[in-house]
């Protein structure tokens, strides 16, 4: 019992690790498109979608980059090659996710959609991450 438990623990450990170095990712790659959310309108739904989709997006992140989901393979944090890309990437997944659930909350007149709606499509949009840079690969390898 008590080793099942360690294992339990170091699991748990090892998972709150890897969203933690997402969140510090995601946070820094993302700093572009969190500068202009500050200026998005209307303010308080911008803001409930912003902090949902960067909250999910570091949850999702270290969830699939650790292997507790599998989605393909994960260029590890500071991995230089895929990091244009992986910025690129994450500021659109929160800027487009705090917008378009921003947007569903302003329409549908209720609070939920603000945070549903950023963390559906945004656990989604980073499920293809390995997918996005694998094709980013095979493109840079073409040559005219």
């Amino acid at each position: 019992m008590r080793r099942a438990l360690s294992e339990a623990t170091k699991r748990v450990d090892r998972w709150l690790d890897q969203v933690f170095f997402a969140a510090w990712e995601v946070s820094v790659l993302a700093i572009p498109t969190l500068w202009f959310l500050l200026f998005a309108t209307p303010r308080a739904a911008v803001s409930l979608s912003g902090l949902t989709a960067l909250a999910v997006s570091a949850v999702a992140v270290g969830t699939f980059r650790g292997g507790y989901v599998r989605t393909g393979s994960w260029p590890r944090p500071g991995h230089l090659p895929t990091l244009p890309i992986r910025s690129a990437y994450y500021s659109l997944v929160v800027g487009g996710t705090a917008l378009l659930g921003a947007f569903a909350q302003t329409e549908l007149g209720a609070f939920w959609p603000g945070v549903v709606v950023p963390a559906v499509v945004g656990v989604g949009a980073l499920a293809f991450v390995p997918v996005v840079l694998a094709g980013a690969e095979r493109v840079a390898r073409l040559t005219i």
